[in-house]
């Protein structure tokens, strides 16, 4: 990700990500443009880490797509402030559902690190599906995570602000809410260390299953090592 693609991979991730993928169509996010005008607060924000991904279509010089990774660092509430300024439901709705994912298993104690990599959002346009996109987005951003562990700087500055190498990730995590996610993490070598049903959720009195119906049933909290 570069300062130059920003601002196109940002508005990109409502048609790649926001309008189809799983637990953003439970919480009504696709018809929520207030909402997602304040999610791209988010994402803008995660690419200022410095550790974000894009695809681009060579011959249209296209954004196609893009893996919006987030630098965790254990105790850090910066971000957990930023969030609660918002004022759309919907939008609250979402980090509020990746963070109590996330604390079902805390990463922080259970693996002795202070700092880690977050997949927080993985989006291809439609038309680009199933090319393998998603894998190498993955794959670029483990790589992204293994140099930094190796204390190699490869952090991508998109606002014109000094990248130092802290904070370091010791592991990279991710939310995976459908079967081709989930594909794609046991490839890269991924452990899954929470599986939830999609029933025992719901926002607005709307259960998540009756979004998903037989699409599918449960999504997972995994994580894998940066070594």
């Amino acid at each position: 990700m570069t300062a130059a693609y920003l601002e196109e991979a940002v508005s990109m991730m409502d048609a790649a990500f926001f309008r189809h993928e799983t637990v953003s169509r439970c919480l009504g996010l696709p018809n929520d443009t207030a909402a997602l005008a304040e999610l791209k607060q988010l994402t803008t924000a995660a690419a200022k880490d410095g550790v974000s991904v894009i695809a681009i279509d060579k011959t249209t010089n296209k954004v196609i797509g893009a893996a919006f990774n987030k630098l965790q660092v254990k105790d850090d509430t910066a971000f957990t402030n930023f969030v609660n300024s918002w004022k759309q439901k919907r939008a609250k709705a979402i980090v509020k559902f990746m963070a109590e994912v996330d604390s079902l298993y805390n990463f922080f104690d259970k693996c002795g690190v202070d700092c880690l990599l977050e997949f927080m959002f993985v989006g291809i346009l439609p038309e680009y599906r199933k090319k393998g996109v998603a894998k190498k987005l993955c794959e670029a951003s483990i790589e992204i995570g293994k140099d930094l562990a190796r204390g190699v700087n490869v952090k991508r500055s998109v606002d014109g602000r000094k990248l130092g190498l802290e904070p370091v990730p010791k592991i990279i995590t991710a939310i995976f809410s459908c079967e081709a996610t989930k594909v794609i993490g046991k490839k890269l070598g991924f452990k899954v260390v929470v599986e939830e049903k999609f029933e025992e959720y719901e926002f607005e009195g709307r259960n998540f299953a009756s979004v998903v119906g037989d699409e599918i049933s449960t999504f997972t909290l995994e994580y894998r090592d940066l070594k």
